[in-house]
C-alpha cells in the first residue's frame, strides 16, 4: 500500500473548505433572503392594526410590498444551484431519489402538520373537496406554495437541461424570457385560467431562466455580476415604478391593471434576485461575525421557513399581537419569528436522521 505524504493529506483535507467557500454565496444569499420572508409575513401581521389613511401604514405597507420577493429569489438560486449539478453530472434515478427525500416526503409531512394545526388551534377541519389544491397546489397553510412551485421545479430542471448544455448567451436567454413569460400570461388571461398563478412554476419563468443561465456562468461569477449589476439595478427600479404603487392599491382593496402589476413584479424580483446574489458574493469574500451570523441563518433557511408562521400564528394566538403596538410588537415577533424557528431547527439537525425525515436535509 502506499503511504500517502503529508502534503496529499493536506489537499484532501483542504479541497473541502475550498469547495465551501466557492459557494459560500449560496448560504449568504439564502440568509438574507430569510431575513426578508421572516419581515414580510411578520409586518403583514401589523398592517392590519394600523388606520390605511395613516403615515405608519403607509411606511409598514410600502416596506411590506418592497420586501416581497423571496420566493422568486430562492426559486433562482434554487434553478442555479441545481442546474450547476446536473451540468456536472445527471443520473436521473439518483436525481428523482433525492428530489423525493429532500422535497416530496417533507412538504407532504408539513402539509398534514399544518392541516392539523389550523384544526387544533383554529377549529378549521380541512375541507377534503380541496384535496387537489392540498396537494398540488400548496394550499394547506398559505406559506407551503413554495414547495409546491419547488417540486415543479425538479421536473422541470431535466428538461431544461439540454439547452444549459448549450451554454446560450445571454441575450437569448433574455428573448426566451420575455417569450415565454408573455406567452404565459395570455394563455392564463385568455385561455385556460389558472386557479393559482403564483404556485404554477412557469409564473416564475424569468427568475428561473435567469437562475439557469447563471448556472452555466458560475465559473466567471465574479464577471457577470460585476457587468450585470447595473443592468439589474435598472430592472429593479423600473419594475418597483410599475409594480409598488398599484401593490399598494390592492392592499388598500381596489382594483389595478393585472399586466402593469405583472409586468413590474417580474421586473422587479428579477432585478432584486440579481442584486441579492450580487451582494451575497461580496459578502461571502469578507469575514465578520455579520456575515458568518447570515451565511448560518442560511443553512437552515428552510427550517424557518417551514417552522415561523406556527410561531408567528401562535404568538397572534396568545393576544401578543394586540398586547403591543406595532412599534414594539413587530421586531419582537420579528425577532422570535426568526430565533425560535432557527433554535429548533439547530436542535434538531444534532440528530441527523430525524432531520433528514421532517425537513428534507440534516
Amino acid at each position: 500500500m502506499i503511504r500517502e505524504t503529508h502534503q496529499q493529506r493536506a489537499l484532501v483535507a483542504h479541497a473541502p473548505r475550498e469547495s465551501d467557500e466557492r459557494f459560500r454565496w449560496v448560504e449568504v444569499f439564502r440568509g438574507l433572503a430569510i431575513l426578508e420572508v421572516v419581515f414580510h409575513h411578520t409586518s403583514g401581521r401589523f398592517l392590519g392594526m394600523l388606520d390605511r389613511e395613516g403615515l405608519a401604514w403607509l411606511i409598514l405597507a410600502v416596506l411590506n410590498r418592497t420586501l416581497h420577493y423571496a420566493v422568486p429569489a430562492f426559486l433562482m438560486m434554487t434553478a442555479l444551484v441545481l442546474m450547476a449539478a446536473l451540468l456536472r453530472q445527471f443520473r436521473l434515478k439518483r436525481y428523482a431519489t433525492n428530489r423525493a427525500l429532500r422535497a416530496l416526503l417533507p412538504y407532504l409531512l408539513w402539509s398534514g402538520v399544518y392541516l392539523a394545526y389550523r384544526y387544533f388551534a383554529f377549529g378549521a377541519p380541512p375541507d377534503w373537496s380541496r384535496w387537489a389544491d392540498y396537494l398540488f397546489w400548496g394550499k394547506a397553510y398559505f406559506h407551503l406554495y413554495f414547495l409546491a412551485v419547488a417540486m415543479q421545479l425538479y421536473l422541470l430542471l431535466p428538461l431544461v437541461l439540454p439547452l444549459a448544455r448549450r451554454r446560450p448567451p445571454f441575450w437569448a436567454t433574455l428573448i426566451a424570457i420575455v417569450a415565454l413569460t408573455m406567452g404565459v400570461y395570455w394563455f392564463n388571461r385568455l385561455g385556460y385560467r389558472l386557479p393559482y398563478t403564483g404556485s404554477f412554476v412557469l409564473w416564475y419563468t424569468p427568475v428561473i431562466l435567469l437562475g439557469v443561465w447563471l448556472a452555466t456562468q458560475v465559473d466567471r461569477m465574479e464577471i457577470v455580476l460585476r457587468r450585470g449589476w447595473l443592468l439589474a439595478l435598472g430592472a429593479t427600479i423600473g419594475g418597483l415604478w410599475l409594480y409598488l404603487p398599484l401593490a399598494l392599491d390592492a392592499l388598500r382593496g381596489q382594483a389595478v391593471n393585472t399586466f402593469q402589476y405583472q409586468v413590474g413584479n417580474w421586473l422587479f424580483t428579477a432585478g432584486v434576485s440579481f442584486l441579492l446574489l450580487a451582494v451575497a458574493y461580496w459578502l461571502s469574500r469578507r469575514e465578520g461575525r455579520l456575515v458568518a451570523v447570515v451565511g448560518t441563518l442560511g443553512r437552515y433557511s428552510l427550517q424557518i421557513y417551514l417552522l415561523h408562521p406556527l410561531v408567528l400564528a401562535e404568538l397572534a394566538r396568545w393576544g401578543l399581537a394586540s398586547a403591543f403596538q406595532a412599534r414594539f410588537g413587530l421586531p419582537l415577533f420579528f425577532l422570535l419569528g426568526l430565533l425560535v424557528p432557527f433554535a429548533l431547527g439547530w436542535l434538531i439537525a444534532r440528530a441527523p436522521r430525524v432531520s433528514t425525515a421532517i425537513f428534507g436535509r440534516a
